[in-house]
């Protein structure tokens, strides 16, 4: 069995014993006292042995009994063969020139007599923090390829330890975080906040990373990933709203580098998690709101974001029946907007629904719903021109009363008044308005457009109270005008 076969398998197999012992595969397979330990509990031994032996034979289609048997005689030649390489090993302290020259001292065992070196270094550390803060300390500068080799390995596997990573990275805040720490122990181009690196061991890693070669980390790291990726533990939240977003930064971020993107397969991990993301059952969640302009709009964007054609055509159905199979003119906007506003509106929606990456066919069916619509609503913005107001009409700017020359559902001219009024500036106001048709007074604010040198005033305008804002829209407004 090849060196990297038999720590994986060790890795699998005897995982919870390795976990609680504060122990990698490298430790029990290079450490005799490690595996003589393991050996002398029988029961535990049989039983791992026994895992390893029916995985085995499943996958080759052979007896369990005769895997035993195998695996058995394989481990004890094993632990003869560690305690002759331990007779080897010099006394001195455990540099990494020293894992180089160990490593070179044997053309077929050298890398294994390394290993044991390293092993007994490793020896009575109670924590994660103080294991890989023994391997971290022997990187150099100077390091040659076969020391980083070995202790490539040796961080790779302490990583794959359920305990370690919230030890040594920090506890699981959620998994978005976690994605970014573990990517960013590769490459400081996935850290987006100073977050990524919340741990010492996080920074000193991150630059060994960036001056070794480190195949067997990247390749934990990959592991770990994936896990995360494939679990349904969410991103960020259990809410789609907020889910949705979490899980595109996240994608974003792991295609960065379209090799890595290829190797950890994150085309299809994250379609994965679209698929259970996006859900007819969720789409409320996805979408809310009750008027259709805002959630065709939300639909476009997330038909536009949403990774694979499982999500889509789910948003594609629902933007279809918001379009097609409800009274699209009544129920597009809030009837606080104004008509101008509803125009601007509708423009916005048109330029998503061309930039969103629709099939032609389902762009010209929706445009050829829609550009009617716009065109009503043009025609009512030409319609709803400001009103002419009459000797009772008036603002009160200050505690001052300014008769108001006339007004509009987002517009007031008032004047003439004394004073300095400059572009842009916020004012806040009264306005009281009597006639036949409308005995209201709102409090409101906005910015002023002009001040003429008559000494009018200018300026766009909203209420201050919601339900005023309605009474206003309207009068002015006779499609929404029509809905109530």
């Amino acid at each position: 069995m090849s060196e990297r076969r038999a720590l994986s398998m060790i890795g699998r197999v005897c995982r919870d014993y390795l976990d609680e012992n504060i122990l990698t595969p490298l430790e029990l397979l290079h450490h005799s006292g490690h595996a003589k330990l393991l050996n002398g509990a029988e029961n535990l031994c049989a039983a791992l042995v026994q895992k390893a032996a029916v995985a085995q034979a499943q996958a080759t289609n052979t007896a369990v009994r005769d895997k035993m048997k195998k695996i058995y005689a394989i481990t004890t030649a094993a632990i003869t063969q560690v305690e002759a390489f331990e007779k080897k090993l010099p006394h001195t302290p455990l540099t990494h020139r020293l894992l180089s020259q160990l490593t070179a001292s044997d053309p077929l065992y050298g890398t294994r007599i390394a290993y044991c070196a390293l092993a007994h270094h490793l020896n009575m550390t109670k924590t994660w923090t103080e294991k890989a803060g023994r391997v971290v300390a022997l990187f150099d500068s100077a390091i040659e390829p076969p020391a980083a080799a070995v202790l490539d390995e040796a961080l790779a596997e302490i990583l794959q330890a359920k305990t370690a990573v919230p030890e040594l990275l920090g506890k699981f805040r959620d998994a978005r975080l976690r994605v970014i720490q573990l990517m960013a122990l590769l490459d400081s181009r996935y850290a987006i906040d100073d977050d990524a690196y919340a741990t010492d061991f996080a920074q000193t890693l991150n630059k060994i990373a960036a001056k070794q070669t480190m195949p067997s980390l990247r390749e934990a790291v990959i592991q770990l990933v994936r896990r995360l990726l494939i679990s349904s533990v969410p991103l960020l939240s259990e809410e789609p709203a907020e889910e949705f977003p979490a899980t595109r930064e996240v994608y974003a971020l792991l295609t960065k580098d379209r090799e890595f993107a290829i190797e950890l397969g994150a085309a299809d991990l994250f379609e994965k998690r679209m698929v259970r993301l996006v859900t007819a059952e969720k789409l409320a969640r996805l979408i809310p709101g009750h008027f259709s302009a805002p959630k065709l709009m939300q639909g476009l964007k997330l038909f536009e974001e949403s990774i694979g054609e499982g999500p889509k055509e789910i948003l594609l159905k629902y933007i279809a029946y918001l379009f097609e199979h409800r009274d699209l003119e009544k129920e597009f906007v809030d009837p606080a907007y104004s008509t101008e506003e509803k125009s601007e509106i509708a423009q916005e929606l048109r330029k998503k629904l061309i930039s969103a990456g629709l099939s032609d066919h389902r762009r010209e069916q929706f445009l050829g719903i829609l550009d009617p619509l716009i065109q009503r609503i043009g025609q009512d913005q030409r319609k709803s021109t400001r009103n002419q107001c009459g000797p009772e009409d008036h603002v009160v700017l200050e505690g001052n009363r300014i008769p108001l020359k006339n007004w509009s559902a987002i517009g007031l001219l008032f004047g003439p008044i004394t004073g300095t009024f400059l572009q842009g500036e916020l004012l806040k106001l009264t306005v009281k308005i009597k006639n036949p048709k409308l005995q209201i007074t709102f409090d409101a604010e906005g910015d002023v457009v002009r001040y003429t040198e008559d000494g009018f005033v200018a300026m766009k305008y909203r209420c201050l109270d919601t339900q005023m804002a309605k009474k206003v829209a309207l009068y002015f407004d006779p499609l929404a005008g029509a809905k109530v």
